[in-house]
C-alpha cells in the first residue's frame, strides 16, 4: 500500500523531469539551404479562359533560404489547363519570418509586382509546409523538403 502511495507521489516529479517535446524553439535560422517543393490547387482566371472562373494547376520548384529571413532565389514550373498551352516557368525572391513556436509567414515576389503570401509551419530544419493565404488562389498545402545546405538534420533550432 505504501509503495503505491510513493509511486503515485513520484509521478509528478518524473513528469516534470521529462523535457517538453512540443516546446520547439524555431527561428529564421531553422530554414537554411535548398528546398524542393510541390503544390497543386486552383487559381482564379477570367471567364474567357474558364467559365467556372478557375482552373486547376500543379507546380514544382526549388527555393533557397539564407537562415536570416531571406529567400534570395527560387524557381518554379507550373502546369495548368489554360488556353495558351498551360505551362510556364519563372523565378522569384522572397522574405520570411519564423516564430519561436515554429509558425511563420513567407512572402514571394515574382519580380513583376506579383506577390504571394503564405502561412508556414516549420516541422524541423528539413521540412516545412506552407499554405497560400491570398484571395483568388485555392492552393493546397505545399510539401517542402530540404535537399541540400547546412544543418541537414530534422531538428528545429
Amino acid at each position: 500500500m505504501n509503495t503505491n502511495k510513493i509511486a503515485f507521489a513520484l509521478i509528478p516529479l518524473l513528469l516534470a523531469a521529462v523535457p517538453n517535446l512540443h516546446a520547439a524553439k524555431c527561428s529564421n535560422a531553422s530554414l537554411k539551404g535548398a528546398y524542393a517543393f510541390s503544390s497543386q490547387g486552383f487559381t482564379e482566371v477570367t471567364p474567357d479562359i474558364s467559365s467556372a472562373g478557375f482552373v486547376p494547376y500543379a507546380e514544382a520548384g526549388l527555393v533557397v533560404y539564407d537562415g536570416h529571413g531571406n529567400a534570395p532565389s527560387g524557381r518554379f514550373t507550373v502546369n495548368t489547363t489554360t488556353a495558351n498551352g498551360g505551362s510556364f516557368q519563372g523565378t522569384f525572391t522572397g522574405t520570411y519570418i519564423v516564430n519561436e513556436d515554429c509558425t511563420g509567414k513567407l512572402q514571394i515576389d515574382l519580380g513583376d509586382g506579383t506577390l504571394f503570401h503564405f502561412d508556414l509551419v516549420v516541422e524541423g530544419s528539413a521540412r516545412h509546409t506552407a499554405l497560400n493565404t491570398d484571395s483568388g488562389t485555392f492552393m493546397s498545402v505545399f510539401s517542402i523538403e530540404k535537399i541540400g545546405g547546412e544543418n541537414d538534420t530534422a531538428e528545429t533550432r
